[in-house]
């Protein structure tokens, strides 16, 4: 009997062994799903707030175009405080806890808010100086943050 009695007993250990596993293994994977929710959440709030800064951002661009008049220290503060906005954006996007299957888009998302600064940048120099030049390069930029803005919708859709 002692004998039986110990397989038995091996048997329930061994048992509740792998229901113990599974049940871990379930919770990792609920642990996972939500870190990649809050993530998503995280970064689409993001994505949208920076859209949001941009169309903000034009309609100051298009009075500044409209009144040239407007004197520089009123651009410049104006111009730094956007910046200053901006920055922020890059910042929330780099503090993110990014599950790995997310890297690529997140790079591109930081991509495309730094590029729409530099942009801004130049276009700031253009008001300021009247250097063409300038200009032209604020809208190279500009077309360069709408393909890496394209980028990360991509990557963000293909990572699920």
């Amino acid at each position: 009997m002692g004998r039986k009695k110990r397989t038995s007993r091996i048997i329930t250990i061994g048992g509740i062994a792998v229901i113990g596993a599974l049940v871990a293994f379930m919770v990792a994977l609920q642990v996972e799903a939500a870190r990649n929710n809050e993530f998503r959440r995280s970064i689409d709030q993001i994505a949208f707030d920076t859209i949001a800064l941009t169309q903000e951002y034009q309609k100051v661009e298009e009075k500044w175009m409209e009144n040239p008049q407007d004197n520089n220290s009123t651009i410049t503060s104006t111009f730094e405080q956007y910046k200053l906005r901006y920055q922020q954006l890059i910042d929330r996007a780099e503090g993110l806890d990014t599950p790995d299957k997310y890297k690529t888009a997140k790079s591109h998302l930081i991509k495309a808010i730094e590029l729409e600064m530099q942009s801004n940048q130049h276009f700031y120099n253009y008001l300021i100086s009247g250097d063409d030049s300038e200009r032209e390069k604020a809208g190279e930029l500009a077309s360069q943050s709408l393909v890496s803005s394209a980028e990360y919708d991509a990557a963000i859709r293909a990572a699920g």
